[in-house]
Formats: C-alpha cells, sequence, structure tokens
C-alpha cells in the first residue's frame, strides 16, 4: 500500500501561514514527521495561499529537498505550470507524481507532456468534463477512456493511478458502495487506484472512524494506495491491520513490528 502524506497543503492554515512566512523549519518538520510516520511520497499543495503559486511551490520543493534527498514527492495542483515548475526544481533522487489529470482533452494535453519528459507517476481522476459519475460502471468507462488516450501517447499503464472519487455518503448514500464495486473494475484495467479520505465523511459527526472504516473496505476492495495524514494513529493502526487480515503482511510481520515500536493506537 503506498502512503502519500497530506500534511503539506495550503488549505490548512499553519501551511498557508508557513509558506507566506518562508518558515522553511515548519514545511521540514512537516516532511520529516510524515515519512517517519510511514508515508511513502509526501503531497505537496500551493495553490491556497493568495500568492504566486509557482514561486510557493518552487520554494517548498527547494526546501524539502535541501534536506531530505530521496523524498519522493506528489505535486499536486489545478495548474500545469505550477506542476512545470516543480518538476524543474525537483534534483533529489525520489520518485515524482503528478495529481492529476482528468479525462478532459486540455488538462491531458497540459499534463501529460510533463509526465512523459520527467518520467513521472500520474493520478487520474474518474472525471470528464460533463459531470462527476455517479456509478462504478460510469467510473470504470471514464478510466477505460483516460487509460487508452495516454497509451496512444506512450505513458506506461504501471504508472498510472485511477482515483475513483469519493463523495459524502451524508448525501449520497450509494456512492461508498459505487467507490468499492469500481475499485477492482478499474484495476482490472492493468492500472493502479488511489483515493483521499476526507470527502466521504463530510457532513458527518466524528469523522475520523467514518475515514478509517471506510479505508479498511476499500483495502479489501484492492485499494493500491491513499491520500491521508499518517500521523492518524488510529487511520495507520486500522490500514496496518487491514493489511494483516488480507493476507497482504506475511506473518503479520508489519503489523507486530509496528506494536512494538508504539505506533498502534
Amino acid at each position: 500500500m503506498l502512503i502519500i502524506g497530506e500534511r503539506i497543503n495550503s488549505t490548512r492554515p499553519a501551511i498557508q501561514g508557513a509558506i507566506k512566512a518562508r518558515n522553511a523549519s515548519i514545511i521540514l518538520k512537516e516532511a520529516a514527521s510524515q515519512l517517519a510516520a510511514g508515508a511513502h511520497y509526501i503531497d505537496i499543495n500551493c495553490a491556497v495561499t493568495s500568492g504566486d503559486e509557482i514561486l510557493d511551490i518552487d520554494w517548498v520543493v527547494s526546501v524539502i529537498q535541501s534536506e531530505i534527498r530521496d523524498v519522493n514527492l506528489c505535486i499536486d495542483s489545478p495548474g500545469y505550470l505550477a506542476i512545470e515548475r516543480a518538476l524543474k526544481v525537483y534534483k533529489g533522487r525520489g520518485s515524482i507524481m503528478i495529481n492529476s489529470i482528468t479525462a478532459d482533452e486540455a488538462r491531458i494535453k497540459n499534463m501529460l507532456p510533463l509526465a512523459l519528459k520527467y518520467s513521472t507517476k500520474l493520478i487520474a481522476l474518474t472525471m470528464d468534463e460533463r459531470k462527476m459519475p455517479e456509478t462504478a460502471s460510469e467510473r470504470f468507462q471514464i478510466a477505460e477512456r483516460i487509460l487508452e488516450r495516454l497509451r496512444k501517447e506512450g505513458f506506461p499503464a504501471e504508472n498510472l493511478y485511477f482515483d475513483p472519487l469519493i463523495r459524502p455518503v451524508s448525501t449520497e448514500p450509494a456512492q461508498a458502495r459505487e467507490v468499492f464495486k469500481s475499485i477492482p473494475m478499474i484495476k482490472a484495467l492493468g492500472v493502479k487506484t488511489v483515493c483521499g479520505l476526507s470527502n466521504i465523511s463530510y457532513g458527518l459527526p466524528d469523522r475520523r472512524l467514518v475515514n478509517s472504516t471506510f479505508l479498511a473496505m476499500a483495502v479489501h476492495a484492492g485499494l493500491d494506495a491513499v491520500i491521508l495524514d499518517p500521523l492518524d494513529k488510529e487511520a495507520m493502526s486500522i490500514l496496518r491491520a487491514s493489511r494483516a487480515l488480507l493476507n497482504m503482511d506475511e506473518y503479520c510481520a508489519n503489523y507486530i513490528k509496528a506494536f512494538r515500536e508504539g505506533r498502534l493506537r
């Protein structure tokens, strides 16, 4: 299971303030703590700072790689120019993931050449220019269309992660089930799946409980990667327990190791 740490996101007031103030220590602490907690990639989102996103993402990438040379980064932005700057700036020894494209042709034309040029992994949202998908079948059809488009340009399917787009069950009760159904359908295309957790619980009390339960069920459905807060001990504990129960952790070795190190809740 690939874990993408979500904490360096400018929607968080502390991160937004650190970026504006160019406070490198806060950014480095967030990156290091997420890696120590088990993150494989660090997501960077500088889209909400009321400043220049291109300069902001340049600074954040530079700060992180100055201390952590082998860090894997997930560059998260709606703007391809910000993603392009981050890719140009990154000189580390790790891997890069772009978050994200959709079935929209204009977005593919902007993002795909960058993914090919820099040999990155790529997250694709199962949505097009018309609407958000309602059913597992609609998600699969959009994924199939995106995959065919990317294959024509030579993008390797093994570097592609599809996000089936979680929607709140508080207002759309069938959506969690549709996501679970869509995961094995999409994986049958020879690609991987990824999702964030926060949308599923929007509008509900005790959101962490809903998020963690959803995560366990998504792992059972075949989810390959998750965007979450790796400092959330409950979510990480449930993820480790789920993998042990599904025979994804040989002899429960990682679960036992986490227990001995005090990483379980």
